[in-house]
């Protein structure tokens, strides 16, 4: 006889010596091959249970380090499987932050806002780099201007006077509402972010507000925000080593990285040496760059505007502060002649 049978050469071998009635041997069969089904469907479940155990695990660690409450804790990880979004990138990325947090505002009446916003302070989301496209109108500024612009293309100029997680509130800045305007009818705010792009939106009134001699125009936030970008500086992508230094508490520290991008205006780059110092890096911080192109050594100070926290790197978005004319020239004449390589060789391969 063989060794090693499978579960169905048993199973077949000892029908075989089975005496009892047809009908019998049929009814094992389906129990048996029912108790397979069984166990894997058990053991899928399982793999499932564990999985999720692990997640809340790592959840919890990484929200204890950033200091989030148990009810704060408890309303991520609850809106987040709503969502059916990945809790972990809900700590570390604010627009996956900002669309569960509008869902436990928007679906609980009594949902409290300073929580809210204790949360995004916590997890450095308050704080919106000029320089980065807007997730939400939340993420306005207060005092931006823009322009109104009606159904019936009468237009105002306004300012955002305040807002709150459900709504925003423009004021009007010079001149009258026309009186045909009511709450209900849709109405397209434009504006410009100096260092970024021009944004719209169209949405209801919400209602109209009279404050002494003030008119405000509210809206609810909303994520549909369509940008149109301004031009920039000249960039080319490269791969190339730089070092970066950092001073905390009158401490500096120098990391290795590698270029992604840069331009007469900043540069964008990673590092795989991931610490607790890096892990302090905030936005607006200055950092000093150091590295050579076409062998010319450059040390130029920036300031950081973006910060993406990979798994496995430290990516960093800086604009280079105070430029000389020379250096801003040497760097836009390497841009140049790299990117008539890259047109050269996408030509070749055509």
């Amino acid at each position: 006889m063989q060794e090693n049978l499978s579960s169905f050469d048993t199973l077949k071998l000892a029908t075989q010596y089975w005496q009892g009635d047809q009908t019998t041997t049929v009814l094992i069969v389906i129990l048996f091959i029912l108790a397979i089904i069984l166990f894997f469907i058990m053991g899928t479940w399982l793999q499932k249970k564990m999985r999720e155990r692990n997640l809340k695990h790592y959840f919890d660690t990484y929200a204890k380090e950033q200091e989030l409450t148990d009810k704060e804790k408890e309303i991520l990880w609850e809106y987040a499987k709503k969502m059916e979004r990945d809790p972990i990138l809900v700590l570390e990325f604010k627009a996956p932050f900002e669309k569960v947090v509008d869902l436990y505002i928007q679906s609980n009446p009594d949902a409290d806002e300073n929580l809210v916003r204790d949360m995004r302070k916590k997890l450095d989301f308050e704080i919106v780099s000029p320089y980065i496209p807007l997730i939400t109108t939340k993420d306005i500024e207060i005092f931006q201007n823009g322009r109104m612009v009606f159904s019936n293309n009468q237009t105002v100029n306004v300012a955002l006077y305040d807002k709150d997680e459900r709504y925003m509130y423009w004021l009007v800045i010079d001149g009258t509402l026309p009186s045909s305007i009511q709450p209900g009818e849709q109405a397209k705010v434009i504006f410009l972010r100096q260092e970024d792009g021009i944004y719209s939106f169209e949405l209801p009134i919400a209602d109209i507000m009279k404050e002494g001699n003030k008119t405000i125009i509210k809206f609810p936030h909303t994520f549909e925000l369509n940008r149109t970008q301004r031009r920039e500086t000249p960039r080319v992508k490269i791969d190339l080593p730089l070092n970066f230094a950092y001073t905390k508490n009158g401490k500096k520290s120098i990391f290795e990285g590698r270029f992604i991008d840069i331009s007469s205006g900043g540069a964008r780059f990673c590092t795989t040496e991931l610490n607790d110092i890096l892990r302090k890096i905030r936005f607006g911080d200055t950092i000093e760059l150091i590295f050579n192109l076409d062998d010319y050594p450059f040390n130029i100070n920036s300031k950081v505007l973006e910060i993406d926290k990979k798994p496995k790197a430290l990516c960093l978005r800086t604009i280079f502060e105070e430029l000389d004319e020379h250096t801003k020239e040497s760097i836009i004449e390497f841009v140049q002649k790299e990117q008539i390589k890259a047109a050269k060789l996408k030509k070749e391969h055509e």
